[in-house]
């Protein structure tokens, strides 16, 4: 899981099954400091957010929990997906 900031919005001509209606977002990762470390990630917006917002990033099987719980996930085509909104750190 990374914390990052939404930067933009990805537009895809064609999806594969299952990610059809699905918003992808360009998360630029942060450090610990919350400084740009140069990694970008495209994930699924599960929350409908905005350029501008902080989040999490879940990957792999995280990122398929996010979208559906259960064993029965394996079939979701995502590997990066938008786990929460971060409103304020200490």
């Amino acid at each position: 899981m990374i914390r990052g900031k939404i930067i933009g919005q990805v537009w895809g001509a064609r999806q594969v099954p299952g990610l059809e209606g699905r918003k992808l977002v360009l998360v630029a990762a942060q450090d610990a400091a919350q400084a740009p470390t140069g990694r970008l990630v495209v994930a699924i917006d599960t929350l409908g957010l905005r350029s501008g917002e902080d989040v999490t990033v879940a990957f792999g099987s995280g990122a398929r929990n996010v979208l559906r719980t259960g064993p029965d996930n394996r079939d979701l085509c995502c590997d990066a997906a938008i786990a929460a909104l971060v409103e304020g750190a200490e």
